[in-house]
């Protein structure tokens, strides 16, 4: 039998507050919900990779966008002209800062970033992420090291297998697929074991399912994870 191709209208999820499964990271939910509806900041959100600190920075950045400027950057990845655009932000900006321990060693973008702290205040609405939290992070100015505890630092926990599950299974009913908890335990067994890979998983999926015109049941899953 010939398989139907759809018309391709599928879109990767963009983060969003509404497709984050907060499970034990509520506090960190409902902080970044807090900066995105005008509480002054900063927020400084820290936890292993894996733990939806990314994703909480790119929902905040898309809930504030379309009221007012806003800039997504990350540390690991941030050109010159990056820091030239930051630079001319203006004051009623938000700004979400990821990757944070990649600032280690780094003057210039230390004193970079204490200028972005002094630009955006007095609401400094900057909301930033890494891995240890600011009193880990190898960071010679002291007065950059106050102003980045000086609001919300929150921890955040890498989701268990169970939320991984539960996860899984609210962003396929967000796109109107049936996952059953049996799939989702299967998935979890036999998929990638990184969240953001298994929800892209979980995209490519819902397109399969189009394509095939099937359910997601475990023989199903065996056969789409078999194909090369």
């Amino acid at each position: 039998m010939t398989r139907q191709l759809p018309l391709d209208l599928s879109v990767r999820d963009r983060p969003s507050f509404a497709n984050f499964w907060a499970a034990e990271n509520g506090a960190a939910l409902a902080a970044a919900r807090a900066l995105a509806q005008g509480r002054p900041g900063p927020l400084y959100l820290f936890g292993p990779e894996g733990c939806g600190k990314t994703h909480l920075l790119a929902a905040l950045a898309r809930a504030v966008s379309e009221s007012g400027p806003c800039a997504f950057v990350s540390l690991a990845h941030t050109s010159e002209a990056a820091w030239g655009s930051l630079a001319d932000l203006p004051p009623d900006s938000t700004v979400c800062v990821d990757d944070m321990e990649a600032l280690a060693g780094h003057v210039d973008g230390e004193r970079r970033l204490f200028v972005l702290f002094e630009t955006l205040a007095p609401a400094r609405r900057i909301a930033l992420a890494g891995r240890s939290n600011p009193a880990g992070l190898p960071v010679a100015r002291a007065d950059l090291r106050t102003r980045l505890a000086s609001g919300p630092v929150v921890a955040m926990r890498r989701l268990s297998d169970e939320v991984k599950a539960q996860a899984l299974r609210h962003r396929a009913s967000l796109r109107g697929l049936d996952l059953s908890d049996a799939a989702s335990a299967y998935l979890l067994a036999h998929g990638p074991r990184d969240p953001q890979a298994l929800f892209t998983l979980l995209e490519d999926l819902d397109r399969e399912t189009l394509v095939d015109g099937r359910r997601l049941t475990i023989p199903y899953l065996r056969a789409i994870l078999a194909r090369p």
